[in-house]
């Protein structure tokens, strides 16, 4: 069962087994069972590089987090200039792929951080847990997708991943999940090989891991100097209709920035 409306995120998280606000980006608010995980923070935009769609959600009314977490360290999924910002600092933890990353986010005020490995899990709550996941590198650096457990609903989180096999792996060895957050863009650097998922890589990739739903992520690109390098390759809406042509079940849930969905595992079957 889903239900798409749009609501004020940053109220006080109530509980359902799952609701994600998308913010920009890669950037989404995920409520899980009463607890908010924000993941690859970006709210501040720079000269050379844009959003290209609205800001969902500003950081001055994040609410206090359950955590943090951020799959690679480029400026559009780690945005230390807006975490300067943020209020809930002292008591929010932070989950990052690389070393460097956690000195950051040390320096920055967070007293909780942590840089996890490809397959360490941690339990962010007594019913709350995640995993990193691997998800290809950016030149010698590694970057997570992470898998969040609560009660009978997991959630994929991949930010920043191009390679549908590395989550045929996972699946090998690991439980299905529900939801698949997942990048559609395909972007790609002119006559170079693709960043993140196209399209149809996402697709493939939600079935391969077994979810019922696919949330499109890194969909827009703004024009920017960067835009002149690199390129989109697919939209959330193409992801969509490749679903629906193929036929397979998966159910495409595309969200404008600021708007917010629910779903529940009572009513997914």
């Amino acid at each position: 069962m889903s239900n798409n409306h749009v609501s004020n995120p940053g109220r006080p998280p109530v509980s359902t087994d799952l609701a994600v606000t998308r913010v920009a980006n890669a950037c989404v608010l995920l409520e899980l069972n009463g607890h908010t995980i924000l993941t690859d923070p970006w709210f501040t935009e720079r000269w050379y590089l844009r959003r290209g769609e609205p800001l969902g959600l500003r950081v001055i009314d994040l609410p206090a987090l359950t955590a943090i977490v951020a799959t690679n360290f480029a400026v559009n999924h780690w945005d230390l200039r807006a975490l300067r910002d943020y209020r809930h600092k002292a008591t929010t933890p932070v989950y990052v792929s690389a070393a460097r990353m956690a000195r950051q986010a040390r320096a920055l005020g967070f007293r909780t951080v942590e840089h996890l490995g490809w397959g360490e899990t941690r339990d962010l709550a007594p019913a709350l847990s995640i995993e990193a996941v691997p998800a290809g590198r950016t030149l010698a650096w590694r970057n997570n997708a992470y898998v969040l457990t609560s009660g009978r609903t997991r959630v994929l989180f991949g930010g920043e991943i191009q390679d549908v096999a590395l989550l045929e792996r996972y699946r090998a060895h690991g439980s299905p999940v529900a939801v698949a957050l997942l990048p559609v863009n395909g972007l790609r650097a002119v006559l170079g090989r693709p960043l993140v998922m196209g399209p149809r890589e996402a697709v493939a990739g939600a079935r391969a891991v077994g979810a019922r739903v696919l949330v499109p992520v890194h969909d827009a690109h703004g024009a920017d100097p960067l835009s002149l390098v690199f390129r989109r390759h697919g939209s959330g809406e193409d992801a969509r209709a490749l679903a629906a042509t193929d036929r397979i079940g998966l159910e495409v849930v595309c969200l404008v920035p600021g708007e917010r969905w629910e779903y529940s595992t009572a009513g997914a079957g």
